[in-house]
């Protein structure tokens, strides 16, 4: 993953609506391998699909993940398991706060991604978190920083917690498998990532119908090629009659 880097590409928003971040949502993945711990539980069960309605009126939680295979556990750490239809590489995470005035909560996640469930690449994991107070900022990071963070409180509130700090990732590669782990800034303090969804969403620029950075380039492609066919029309001489 490289080398721990500042978050400079994150920006930063504080809507409270939920219903604005539901409604970018394509799919949402089945959340599994959680509530494995015996002493814990979640407002739900192993496995678990959450969808725009319970999100906005329940906010349900899910953690205490277990093992996976190809991935450590060690420290502590562990994993649930986030699973798409179908390959995406544009993802909102939905943590769910439960420590609000706590560093760690917003940002207590690690993200890796497979096609096969046993191979993993690692995508994200938090290093450090800016601030003395709510609301707090991405630090460093290894991997790819989410694009945008959420970083306020966005009822459904839930019997645990309350969702809030969105993220939204764009990742150079679809995957559909997800393990979602305890961050290494939360590690130490909190190993447990709570979560309320993982979804699928449109595009990395803002969702919202933008076009892929491939799909643009294409476009201005073909339009540089039609405005080259016109211009050498415009430009032959006319032919003469003989």
């Amino acid at each position: 993953m490289g080398g721990a880097v500042p978050a400079c590409a994150t920006t930063y928003t504080s809507d409270s609506n939920i219903v604005d971040f539901t409604n970018l949502v394509t799919s949402y993945a089945t959340i599994s391998n959680f509530n494995i711990n015996p002493c814990c539980s979640t407002d739900v069960t192993s496995p678990y699909t959450p969808t725009s309605t319970e999100l906005l009126n329940n906010g349900f939680r899910m953690y205490a993940g277990g093992s996976l295979p190809g991935l450590s556990t060690a420290g502590g750490q562990n994993w649930m398991l986030a699973t798409f239809a179908s390959p995406v590489q544009n993802i909102l995470v939905f943590p769910n706060i439960d420590h609000y005035g706590a560093s760690y909560d917003g940002f207590q996640y690690t993200i890796q991604g497979s096609n096969d469930g046993t191979n993993w690449t690692p995508l994200f994991d938090a290093l450090t978190v800016n601030g003395a107070s709510e609301p707090f900022t991405l630090g460093t990071y290894t991997g790819t920083a989410p694009f945008q963070v959420n970083n306020v409180l966005t009822p459904g509130a839930g019997p645990g917690g309350t969702i809030g700090y969105e993220a939204l990732f764009h990742f150079d590669n679809p995957y559909t498998y997800y393990a979602i782990g305890s961050s290494t800034f939360a590690l130490p303090t909190n190993n447990d990532q709570e979560l309320s969804a993982v979804a699928a969403i449109g595009g990395p620029v803002g969702v919202g119908g933008v076009p892929e950075p491939s799909t643009w380039a294409m476009m201005i492609l073909g339009f540089a090629g039609i405005g080259f066919m016109a211009y050498r029309r415009k430009s032959q001489p006319a032919l003469v009659a003989a």
